[in-house]
């Protein structure tokens, strides 16, 4: 059986050494179809360093005698296209970039990286070219350029660029101003020189990844030769693992049928969802993640009780960063809208303007093109942007109780450890109780709207983090969605449980509507039980009028 990839980015040493390969390669003639310079932008640890590893093996002119080594039994092997390796490959990793230091720092880093870049070329291709290290970046890149017109190759340079955004980091830390200065300086500068070699026919192709396109629009004067087919159709599953690919490497991997499947569910829930064109039939995984689990299955056989890598830089500080941008004043509103409807309407921006507030849509989209939105098509036309996953909901979920924390409206971790053990034992009343004094506490408050999707939220982050459950807000049954839904941690755990919550107005209460909205909610709780997979939960219905708590009632 071959070995999982995770953290594998070099193409070639997964394949010499036996690793699974999930074969993008079907996706390198579709590129050639398209204009020379391409930009493909996709959220962090997608897979897009190990896409640009396999085309650097494919395009290099070092590399033909491995062709059939490295490429046998994958689509190109049998489809070869009439560029395989047919270039000098000019390479730039820009992941390295610490984002957290000063300006200078920030440009000599990005410097170092260019000259890492340069040096690796010389050596693969054994040209005689001193760099000199005391220009800038911009004027180094243009120099040797115009050594390599020098030599009249036959062949001409691919650049090939891996996160060429990696400054778009600097907006993270609240300063547009730096952003901006740095990158329609030297960096503009430095594709401005790559776009004129472009042109005088030395480089043949260029390809770049990234993750947001602010960056792009702050430098397009200069580079505008670049076509972004981040929102192409035919490109929304090259980045990342379709269901079909996960399936593969699941028979691959995991030799059991039923434990395949099981893994298979939690992947869908927490990893899967994303979507990068409306028209796309095809939802993706996180790669990462989902190498993630399996490397661990691989390794202890048996799933890991984190199911989020700590590895990555998935948290719910940097959702902070990009929520408050440019301290708007709307992210309460836009944050109170996705943590309780899971979704928002807006318009997907391609260009930002640096030196104008941000509005709603920019901080929507940035969102997007980070992965904690998603698009969800809307049937009416258009489409919304919704959380793609259980664990980018976890993430709003943390954030949602720091700016309460803020608010002073903190949950008091010791309570929610005894509320936790009391779960255990089946009894929800502590949790109930605490909701309330929770909800008295906002009443006065404009951070959330106290309503039923507002108290689902409570109660979802304050069990966030509990030591015994998983918690779900709108779990989907085949009979349709559970309010809140605790599923075991540990199989010793006598009961999964089932919440449905309703909610009265104070202004509409009476007792005829309390008994219907007790008699739906048994009928809900009733019909969801229906579902096989849920096992025999404890049903638990909850009524609050207002702020305060009306009934509890076991179903």
């Amino acid at each position: 059986m071959k070995k999982t990839p995770y953290g594998i980015m070099n193409f070639k040493i997964l394949i010499e050494e036996n690793y699974y390969y999930v074969d993008k390669t079907m996706y390198l003639e579709k590129l050639e179809k398209m204009p020379d310079a391409l930009i493909n932008l996709r959220p962090g640890r997608f897979g897009k360093s190990l896409f640009e590893s396999m085309m650097f093996y494919y395009y290099d002119i070092n590399s033909k005698d491995l062709f059939d080594k490295l490429f046998n039994g994958l689509y190109i092997h049998q489809h070869p296209t009439k560029e395989k390796n047919n270039y000098y490959i000019l390479s730039f990793d820009f992941s390295g970039i610490n984002e957290n230091k000063q300006e200078e720092g920030l440009m000599n880093s990005f410097k170092k990286c260019v000259i890492a870049g340069i040096n690796k070329f010389l050596n693969n291709y054994n040209f005689n070219y001193e760099i000199n290290i005391d220009e800038p970046a911009d004027d180094m890149i243009k120099m040797f350029l115009s050594y390599i017109q020098g030599l009249k190759l036959e062949n001409k340079l691919y650049i090939i660029v891996d996160e060429y955004d990696n400054f778009t980091n600097a907006i993270l830390e609240g300063s547009a101003d730096k952003f901006i200065k740095i990158v329609t300086g030297t960096i503009k500068s430095f594709y401005a020189n790559i776009k004129i070699y472009v042109k005088e026919g030395v480089i043949g192709r260029f390809f770049a990844t990234g993750i947001c396109p602010i960056t792009l629009d702050s430098m397009t004067t200069g580079f505008n030769i670049a076509t972004d087919i981040s929102n192409y159709e035919e490109f929304n599953s090259m980045i990342g693992l379709t269901h079909k690919e996960v399936d593969n490497i699941l028979n691959e991997v995991v030799e059991e049928k039923n434990k395949r499947e099981e893994i298979k569910q939690i992947m869908i829930k927490n990893y899967d969802g994303y979507l990068f064109n409306e028209e796309a039939n095809k939802r993706v995984f996180n790669a990462t993640l989902v190498m993630y689990l399996l490397n661990y299955y691989e390794d202890f056989k048996k799933i890991p009780k984190e199911i989020m890598d700590s590895n990555i830089a998935f948290n719910s500080g940097k959702i902070g960063n990009l929520i408050e941008l440019k301290n708007n004043s709307f992210y309460k509103e836009l944050l109170n809208e996705i943590i309780t409807n899971e979704k928002v309407k807006g318009i997907l921006k391609i260009k930002f303007d640096l030196l104008v507030d941000f509005n709603r849509d920019d901080i929507i989209s940035i969102l997007y093109y980070f992965g904690y939105l998603t698009i969800e098509p809307d049937i009416y036309g258009g489409y919304y942007f919704k959380i793609p996953n259980e664990v980018m909901k976890v993430l709003y979920g943390n954030y949602f109780t720091k700016k309460l924390k803020e608010s002073g409206i903190g949950y008091d971790n010791k309570t929610i450890s005894e509320i936790s053990k009391e779960l255990v034992t089946g009894n929800i009343d502590k949790l109930n109780n605490y909701v309330s004094e929770v909800l008295k506490k906002l009443d006065n408050r404009d951070f959330i709207k106290i309503d039923e999707k507002g108290i689902k939220i409570i109660y979802f982050t304050m069990l966030l983090n509990n030591e015994y459950y998983n918690v779900y807000s709108e779990y989907v049954s085949n009979n349709g969605y559970i309010d809140i839904y605790l599923e075991k941690k540990n199989p010793n755990i006598p009961n999964n449980i089932m919440i449905e919550l309703k909610y009265i107005k104070k202004k509409d209460y009476n007792e005829e509507i309390l008994k219907e909205k007790i008699k739906e909610g048994k009928s809900q709780l009733e019909s969801y039980s229906e579902d096989k997979r849920l096992g025999n939960p404890l049903k638990y219905l909850v009524v609050f009028v207002g702020n305060e708590l009306k009934l509890v009632e076991k179903v």
